[in-house]
């Protein structure tokens, strides 16, 4: 294993480095062939200061999926009014001054981040300029070579920061491509008009029209953050209902929590995007929610259920995805709450799903409830170690549970990783979930 690892270290370590030879290497080949206009300095710091701004706070992920305003509007207008050369070093300082300036940020992430973005903006600018109507301002055309570099841009963005994240956390690249590539990301095509507005409004007046672009980008900012806080104001009160069902039960409580902390991270492992996480993660919170509705003699029987009372039991996924699927908000967990029982073999509840009809979100909570039941202490037995869990895991994969889930869940657990979380978990049972995006990967930046 420790040989493995090494090899896994030098692999990443030869990868860091090329990348950062290539970006640089291209930048300084990009500024040799294209000195930057000294009289354009002035609009450009204006456009820095855009850039920083895109980077930080306007373009922090969202609960939507997404991010008010990513730099890419801003590098795609640099291409198209001052070159690539210029696009390339502005991409490759800013991510340098907020990974070395910025509290909480690493000097090795700062680095890579610069090679990387400079290389994205770099290849993107060069693609744009051998195109036909680059230069076509006075026509619609102009956003043809534009759209092929803002493609270009996320290609290399995906491709790169893909390769060094798969080396470092083990994971199939695939996976890890799959994660941060979803269609909920094509949003960021929004960047294209936004980036035709920006350069026809300088060609006209100057960079001074930046100040009125900003004004539009925090309109659309705050009124994603009012959506936000009565998003989070909703799932607070499902968080609350929840915890309030769990309180009546100590052998029970803060099982949900740990339920989807533990789904997150499989998921996360599997390769899930960021969407798919939050998804996941609010099904793992809510799916014994249709337990409001059996009484706590059954709920709370320390014995043998009997045929009658379990039938009343397993009515609850189905009570519990008829409460969720009417808040529109949420209605992407109903498929996991009502089908979390579900088994390979087609002996789960309420429909007998087998393996093909089941999806991934719905195998890894089946999983992940299965394996804080047994990992915790009931009436009638006392818990299970995490390695005895483990063991009934892989005695009834296939059957029971989803192989590849249970795979995926040895991995970590040879990794260390569920022993520490069952740790960090245990007696911590906030009101609600946290902030999924940021579990996942964030486009544009290595932040694993």
């Amino acid at each position: 294993m420790n040989h493995q690892h090494r090899r896994q270290s030098i692999r990443f370590h030869i990868s860091y480095w090329m990348i950062i030879l290539v970006g640089y290497g291209l930048l300084f080949y990009l500024l040799q062939s294209k000195p930057i206009e000294s009289h354009s300095l002035f609009s450009l710091s204006f456009f820095f200061a855009f850039l920083i701004i895109a980077d930080t706070r306007l373009g922090e992920s969202l609960a939507t999926g997404g991010r008010v305003m990513s730099s890419k509007c801003i590098v795609l207008s640099v291409i198209a009014l001052f070159g690539a050369p210029t696009a390339a070093l502005m991409e490759a300082v800013s991510a340098l001054v907020r990974g070395l300036l910025l509290p909480g940020k690493s000097p090795r992430k700062a680095i890579f981040n610069s090679a990387m973005l400079g290389t994205a903006a770099g290849a993107a600018g060069l693609v744009y300029e051998s195109l036909p109507w680059s230069n076509a301002f006075d026509s619609p055309l102009f956003i043809a070579p534009l759209a092929a570099a803002i493609v270009v841009h996320s290609l290399v963005n995906h491709v790169l920061l893909g390769a060094i994240i798969s080396l470092d956390e083990h994971m199939p690249f695939q996976r890890v491509y799959r994660r941060s590539i979803s269609w909920a990301r094509l949003r960021h095509l929004l960047d294209l008009p936004f980036a035709a507005m920006v350069v026809l409004l300088y060609q006209q007046a100057g960079a001074w029209t930046l100040v009125l672009f900003l004004f539009l980008v925090l309109a659309l900012y705050q009124s994603d953050r009012l959506y936000q806080r009565n998003r989070e104001a909703h799932i607070n009160s499902i968080a609350a209902l929840t915890t309030a069902l769990e309180a009546d039960e100590p052998y029970t409580h803060g099982h949900s929590y740990r339920v989807a902390k533990y789904a997150v991270r499989i998921g996360k492992a599997m390769g899930m995007s960021d969407r798919e996480l939050e998804t996941l993660e609010y099904g793992g919170l809510l799916h014994d929610i249709g337990k409001i509705a059996i009484t706590n003699e059954i709920i709370c029987k320390p014995g043998r259920l009997t045929d009658s009372e379990f039938e009343v039991i397993k009515s609850h996924s189905t009570i519990g995805a008829d409460i969720v699927e009417q808040i529109k908000f949420l209605s992407e967990t109903t498929e996991l709450v009502r089908h979390h029982h579900e088994r390979p073999d087609g002996r789960g509840y309420p429909h007998g799903l087998t393996v093909e009809e089941i999806s991934l979100g719905c195998a890894i909570l089946n999983v992940c409830d299965a394996f804080d039941a047994m990992t915790s202490d009931r009436p009638y037995r006392k818990a299970l170690t995490v390695e005895q869990a483990m063991e009934e895991l892989v005695r009834f994969q296939g059957t029971q549970f989803d192989d590849r889930v249970v795979a995926v869940m040895l991995q970590l657990y040879h990794q260390g990783e569920f022993d520490s979380m069952r740790e960090m978990l245990d007696g911590a049972v906030p009101m609600a979930p946290l902030a999924t995006p940021a579990l996942g990967v964030q486009e544009k930046s290595y932040v694993s």
